[in-house]
C-alpha cells in the first residue's frame, strides 16, 4: 500500500498529518511572493516541513485509511506500522527515501533525518490549480513629445527689383497712352451699336440679380424670440433624509451543561459526529442515550464544531476495543484524543 497517497489527501484539509512511529508532516501557509533575481512568481501555498518528534498516534491517518479501504482500526494501524518499518529499512540501507508529491528524506549522521519538500503540488485549497511562472519586467522607454514645426516660406523680392518693375510698368503705360488709336471708318458704326448692346445687357443682368435677391429675402422665415414672465414662484422642494438605525445583535455564546461533559480522567472518545449547531448536538446525545450509550460532548474541534461521543475512556486500548463493536453499526465513528 502506498501510504504517501493517503498522506497527500489529508494535507489538503489539515496542516498536520502524523505518521505513527515515523514523524509529523507540517504544512505552513505562505503568501504569494516574487523573486526579483529570477523573476519567478509563486502563488500562495503550503510550505511542508518534517518533525521526527511527532510520532504519537492522533488517529487521523489511521481512521482515514480505515474509512477509505473498509479495514478495521487495528488492521489500518498494522498496515501503517509495516510501511513505516519498510521506510526505516530503506533509510538505513540507501540513506534516501522519496515519497511522491511530498518530499525526500535523507539519513544523516547521528541518525538524524533531513527533509527536502517537493514543490510539484500545491496543497493550499484556496490556490488549487495555481502554479509558479516566470514574469520578466516590462522595460518602458520615455516617449519624447513630437513637435510639428510649420515652416512658412516667404519669397521676398529685393527692393531694387520691385522699384525697377514699377518704373518699367509706368513707362509702358505712358507710351501706350500717347499713341493715337485709329479705328477704321467702316467699322465705326459697328462698334457704336456693340457698346450700346453691352451696356443694356449689363443693366438687364443687374436687374435680374436684384429681383432674385429680393425674392430670397421674402422667402426666408422670420423668427421671433418668445418671452414670458413667471407670475408665481415654484414651490420650494423639500428633501427629507431617512435615517436607518442599525440594530446590532449580540450573539450569545452557547453554554455547555455540566451533565453533558465527560470527566477530566477520560481522554479518549469515540466520536459519533460533529455539529455546528449545539441544538443538533444535544439532539444527537438524546438519541444515543436512548440506545443505551452514556453520550456526552467531548469538546469543540479547531473549526468550532461540537463533537458528540458515544463514550469516554481513560486509555486508548479500551477505546479501540469498543470502537470495533460500534463500527458494525456506524462506520463513520473515530477516536478523538483530548490533549
Amino acid at each position: 500500500m502506498k501510504l504517501e497517497k493517503y498522506i497527500s489527501d489529508l494535507l489538503y484539509r489539515y496542516d498536520l498529518v502524523i505518521v505513527p512511529g515515523f514523524g509529523g508532516i507540517i504544512g505552513r501557509r505562505k503568501q504569494a511572493r516574487i523573486d526579483r533575481d529570477t523573476y519567478i512568481f509563486s502563488p500562495p501555498h503550503k510550505d511542508l516541513s518534517f518533525n521526527v518528534q511527532l510520532q504519537q498516534n492522533d488517529g487521523l491517518l489511521v481512521n482515514y485509511i480505515a474509512d477509505i479501504t473498509g479495514m478495521s482500526y487495528a488492521e489500518s494501524l498494522k498496515t501503517i506500522n509495516e510501511s513505516v518499518q519498510q521506510w526505516q529499512r530503506i533509510l538505513q540501507e540507501k540513506k534516501r527515501l522519496k515519497l511522491n508529491q511530498i518530499g525526500i528524506f535523507n539519513l544523516v549522521s547521528d541518525n538524524k533525518i533531513l527533509f527536502l519538500p517537493l514543490t510539484t503540488k500545491n496543497y493550499l485549497a484556496e490556490s488549487y490549480g495555481l502554479t509558479s511562472f516566470v514574469h520578466k519586467p516590462v522595460v518602458r522607454q520615455p516617449v519624447k513629445p513630437v513637435v510639428k514645426e510649420t515652416q512658412v516660406e516667404k519669397t521676398v523680392k529685393p527692393v531694387e527689383s520691385v522699384e525697377k518693375e514699377t518704373v518699367e510698368a509706368e513707362i509702358s503705360l505712358v507710351s501706350s497712352e500717347n499713341k493715337p488709336r485709329q479705328l477704321p471708318q467702316n467699322n465705326y458704326k459697328f462698334w457704336k451699336y456693340a457698346a450700346v448692346f453691352v451696356v443694356g445687357l449689363g443693366l438687364f443682368t443687374t436687374g435680374i440679380g436684384m429681383l432674385r435677391h429680393y425674392n430670397n429675402i421674402q422667402d426666408e422665415p422670420v423668427f421671433q424670440k418668445a418671452t414670458f414672465v413667471l407670475k408665481q414662484n415654484f414651490p420650494p422642494v423639500k428633501i427629507t433624509t431617512s435615517t436607518h438605525k442599525k440594530i446590532h445583535k449580540t450573539e450569545s455564546k452557547p453554554e455547555i451543561k455540566k451533565e453533558q461533559v465527560f470527566s477530566s480522567a477520560e481522554k479518549y472518545f469515540i466520536i459519533s459526529g460533529a455539529f455546528r449547531n449545539k441544538a443538533n448536538a444535544e439532539k444527537k446525545i438524546r438519541m444515543l442515550k436512548k440506545s443505551g450509550y452514556p453520550a456526552k460532548i467531548a469538546g469543540r474541534s479547531k473549526y468550532g464544531l461540537w463533537m458528540v461521543a458515544y463514550k469516554g475512556f481513560a486509555t486508548h486500548d479500551e477505546a479501540a476495543k469498543v470502537l470495533s463493536h460500534i463500527k458494525k453499526k456506524d462506520r463513520d465513528v473515530w477516536i478523538y484524543t483530548k490533549k
